[in-house]
């Protein structure tokens, strides 16, 4: 990279510079003003930025007699953690944003923006070594404004970060191919290795860039001593992934790679037809008729040039398209699966206007039809709406504002925002949340995993209000959630020995699923149990956490 930069003359650097500022200001333009819309609206995203809290807190506390003991019990005090499904890559990052300016929903949504710009610009690198700077530009414009991954870019969702990743591990791979040293090694195989652990669908992309390493007539390098710290870091991130995934992940792994969803009637048959079809059919729907039809002309133009990379596209689609559907084929998620393709769709459809460098007015034509297409996505991804969720930060402060010493149960869809409010606020570190959907039933993430339920009565809630000297109680109405139990625990905050004391609006939009209203009620006969120990059922990890303040 250095020697690359050297040689360029000052001009073209300055030229270079000047592109990748108008990408980082195109992704300025479509993702920040979304930042000021509203609140977390997905639960997942309430998990992902709790996930930087964690890590900030972890490295502060260095609790390195027992690290996996600290993890439980810190979620045993703020249960809107997710460590068993995913890996801590992304939240490193997120807890340097967090060290910096604070924990905050922007801070975590800044920390997304960051993967955004390495996106951007590792993408235009690595195609304008091949493919000239016109392309480059053309294709990571192509690919950053399409209004599907503007929409998971605007929220605190792995997609954008695991991405970016990718795409900086495929260009720092090419780096150490193009000048296999000692150091270019030990880049590739860090990148790779963090790209890794961000998350795991990214180590289902590996095939593809090992598959180029030995089609590309550079393999050689792979074989060279130099190559020995790239192996070592990218196995130890595999060995890391694979003990999560036995240890702690059990559930998703089997949820996502077994065939429990296809059991469920939420997935077809892997070998079916339509099956087969999905991610074409996605395809069309994401990537458009146009620019699919100008990414198809691009991978049959047969090559008659200096072209080094372009295997590496190849085996990019292969890749996407046969592990993707192998593994990941149930069609709740699969359309943010099928952006993982779209940087390689993308440089597939502006490869043309390297290949018609002689014939500027067809290559102009091109361009045309390319920027055409690039201003279609703009204007969606303007036009999309933006789901949020408010109101669960008024109730944390509501909640702060009171000074209580005791437990607080939250019974809801939308915990995991109340209780990163709430850890906002809490800079002792002395709150903590009994979450509904584990001390009241036990269910991990989809009903459809399973369900165990720890009540059968109103006096049985009672019981778990007085033993763990619990003293406000904060519900959702209504219960979107739909649990029997969350119901029961509503008709007890009726009865006389509780009394609601604070009523705050729920506002939503963009289509997010959210209530109506926080219900916020005080138990009259409250006792404090400072001694109380908190029993926190895990049935799904098969073991429990037993969580005492001290």
């Amino acid at each position: 990279m250095k020697d690359f930069w050297k040689n360029l003359p000052a001009s073209a650097r300055w030229v270079s510079f000047a592109l990748h500022l108008a990408l980082w200001g195109l992704i300025g333009f479509l993702i920040v003003p979304a930042m000021g819309t509203g609140g977390f609206w997905w639960t997942d995203e309430t998990r992902h930025a709790m996930g930087g809290v964690f890590i900030l807190d972890l490295v502060r506390d260095m609790p390195l007699a027992d690290p996996v003991g600290y993890a439980f019990q810190y979620f045993a005090q703020y249960p809107a953690l997710a460590l068993n499904w995913y890996l801590p890559g992304f939240y490193a990052a997120e807890a340097i944003f967090y060290a910096v300016f604070g924990i905050s929903e922007a801070a975590a949504h800044w920390t997304v923006v960051m993967f955004c710009v390495v996106a951007g610009s590792a993408l235009f690198d690595w195609t304008r070594r091949t493919w000239g700077a016109t392309a480059a530009l053309i294709a990571t414009a192509l690919f950053l404004s399409v209004p599907d991954w503007n929409f998971w870019a605007r929220s605190v969702m792995l997609e954008a970060p695991a991405i970016a990743m990718l795409i900086l591990a495929i260009w720092s791979f090419e780096l150490y191919l193009d000048k296999p040293t000692f150091a270019r090694a030990v880049l590739a195989g860090l990148t790779i290795a963090a790209a890794l652990l961000v998350k795991q669908t990214v180590a289902l992309m590996l095939p593809a860039i090992f598959a180029y390493g030995l089609w590309t007539p550079r393999r050689s390098a792979m074989l060279r001593w130099q190559a020995a710290p790239a192996y070592f870091f990218v196995f130890l991130a595999i060995a890391i992934s694979a003990v999560h995934a036995i240890k702690f992940g059990g559930l998703g792994l089997a949820a996502t790679v077994g065939d429990s969803r296809t059991g469920l009637g939420l997935s077809a048959g892997r070998f079916s037809l339509e099956r087969w079809l999905l991610y074409p059919s996605l395809l069309v729907q994401i990537w458009g008729w146009p620019s699919l039809i100008m990414s198809g002309i691009g991978a049959l133009w047969p090559s008659k040039d200096n072209e080094p990379r372009l295997p590496m596209l190849y085996a990019w689609v292969a890749c996407w398209y046969l592990v993707m559907t192998l593994v990941l084929g149930a069609p709740g998620n699969a359309s943010r699966y099928t952006l993982y393709v779209l940087p390689a769709l993308a440089v597939f459809a502006a490869r043309p206007i390297f290949l018609l460098r002689e014939r500027p007015r067809i290559k102009g034509v091109f361009i045309v039809l390319l920027v055409i297409a690039i201003g279609f996505n703009v204007w969606r991804s303007m036009k999309q709406p933006v789901p949020y969720v408010n109101g669960y930060r008024e109730a944390a402060e509501f909640i702060s504002q009171q000074h209580t010493k005791s437990p607080m149960l939250f019974a809801g869809k939308h915990d995991g925002s109340f209780i990163f409010h709430l850890r906002r606020l809490d800079n002792k570190r002395n709150d903590v949340v009994l979450r509904g959907e584990k001390v009241l039933v036990s269910m991990a993430v989809h009903k459809y995993f399973g369900m165990e339920s720890h009540v059968n009565s109103l006096d049985e809630i009672r019981a778990l209000i007085k033993r763990y000297g619990v003293e406000f109680i904060v519900i959702e109405q209504p219960d979107i959630v739909r649990l029997k139990e969350f119901g029961m625990l509503f008709d007890l905050m009726q009865q006389p020995d509780f009394e609601k004391i604070k009523v705050l609006p729920v506002t939503s939009g963009g289509g997010a699923a959210a209530p109506d209203r926080i219900e916020i009620y005080r138990y009259r006969d409250y006792l404090p149990m400072d001694d109380a120990t908190i029993v926190i059922p895990l049935p799904h990890m098969n073991r429990e956490i037993r969580f005492k303040r001290h």
